[in-house]
């Protein structure tokens, strides 16, 4: 069982202590509430690693830890310092470190991976920047991953192709917010956009310092180097990215026609100054679809179009099929759909089952194991991609 699934049992540890309480949650519980995530199981299977967050009343703040216990069962052990904030755990293919994200005293550059080793009793945690998170084949040889280039001048930020000439983003004046409310812009109007408050791309622009634009793109590094070579040079921006098993393909969504990232951002803006329209406005927006791609670079392929966005790529065992999560409608739950790596139409695996999947990942080329929330509690079900049979598991 991979390590993601383990977060059903992380979520059974915590609900358990609040179910057995026999009374309302008040405020004060909140403080002594005690949270487990990012749970990721050693390759060999013996330990888990996860993540401890805890809150700081004095301090107003959350604070988190990296803690292992064995699989078989005994008792946790804090694994990282209480004066530092460590979290998301993970790692290496042989086991022999466990790699998490921290900023701590000491740290050089921009990098925030650090390391215990795993194979031998001690130490202290190093930075192991050569160490990526990300996806990786199953030989564990390389990482792939999808960041936005540091220096816009730099060779790695200039897009290349049909879409390389991103164009400008239109942006309200600093003092539109600001200053006493413009009666043209502020009247009335529906919001059909619900972050709509969200200080980010597209709304106020710091007078300051303006902010530049760049599209992620994806990287290829060796494991245990910190070398990374650029794979994608586009004006749109790449994510959910996953490489397949075989290690020669890589599967990512983006924009449905390849458009620059800044059209895409200014149409969400500008839709959501207009008057309410059921039957624009209930569609999905920003559409994504799923594009594969040699390990090499090449030119993208489309495999799978599909109303919305798609999410939690995952390639079969057999690197021939891509599952994903997407919703047919704007408002619709999450379906489980699959795909042939060459293209076709998704096929919805899920029928007329009513539940809403969370995560998922393939256990062999014809079963998928997956979680969702059913009557307040998380269960852990199989899935037959032949048939579409769903069994709980757990």
């Amino acid at each position: 069982m991979r390590s993601k699934f383990l977060v059903v049992l992380a979520l059974l540890l915590v609900a358990t202590p609040v179910s057995a309480q026999k009374r309302a949650f008040t405020p004060a519980d909140w403080y002594r509430l005690t949270t487990l995530s990012d749970p990721a199981m050693s390759p060999d299977g013996s330990r888990i690693a996860f993540t401890v967050t805890t809150v700081k009343e004095q301090e107003n703040k959350r604070h988190s830890e990296i803690w292992v216990v064995p699989t078989q069962g005994g008792e946790p052990v804090r694994f990282t310092a209480p004066g530092v904030e460590s979290s998301s755990p993970w790692w290496s293919p042989d086991g022999s470190l466990l790699l998490f994200t921290s900023r701590r005293p000491g740290g050089e550059g921009k990098g925030n991976t650090w390391a215990l080793r795993m194979d031998r009793p001690g130490g202290e945690a190093f930075q192991a920047e050569g160490y990526r998170r990300g996806s990786m084949p199953r030989d564990g040889s390389f990482v792939v991953f999808a960041e936005a280039p540091d220096d816009e001048d730099s060779d790695s930020s200039k897009a290349e192709g049909p879409f390389a000439k991103m164009k400008p983003m239109a942006r309200p004046p600093h003092e539109a917010i600001t200053q006493p409310l413009n009666a043209a812009r502020f009247d009335g109007m529906h919001i059909v956009d619900l972050p709509y408050k969200r200080n980010g791309p597209g709304f106020t622009p710091n007078r300051d310092k303006p902010r530049t634009w760049h599209a992620s793109q994806i990287y290829r590094q060796p494991l245990g180097d910190t070398t990374k070579v650029q794979i994608t040079r586009t004006a749109y921006s790449h994510r959910n990215v996953a490489v397949s098993p075989d290690g020669r393909w890589i599967a990512f969504t983006a924009d449905a026609s390849l458009r620059p990232d800044s059209v895409v951002e200014a149409e969400r803006d500008s839709l959501a100054r207009l008057p309410y329209d059921p039957v624009r406005d209930e569609q999905p927006r920003n559409d994504t679809d799923i594009y594969v791609m040699p390990i090499e670079g090449g030119a993208p392929r489309k495999v799978a179009e599909h109303m919305g966005n798609e999410m939690q790529l995952t390639w079969s065992p057999d690197s021939r099929r891509i599952a994903f999560m997407a919703s047919a409608e704007r408002t619709a739950p999450r379906r489980i759909y699959v795909v042939d790596r060459e293209g076709g139409t998704p096929r919805d695996l899920l029928g007329d089952w009513q539940y809403e999947p969370s995560s998922m990942e393939w256990r062999s080329s014809n079963e998928i194991l997956f979680t969702a929330v059913i009557g307040g509690r998380t269960a852990l079900h199989r899935l037959d991609t032949r048939n579409g049979r769903i069994t709980e598991v757990l």
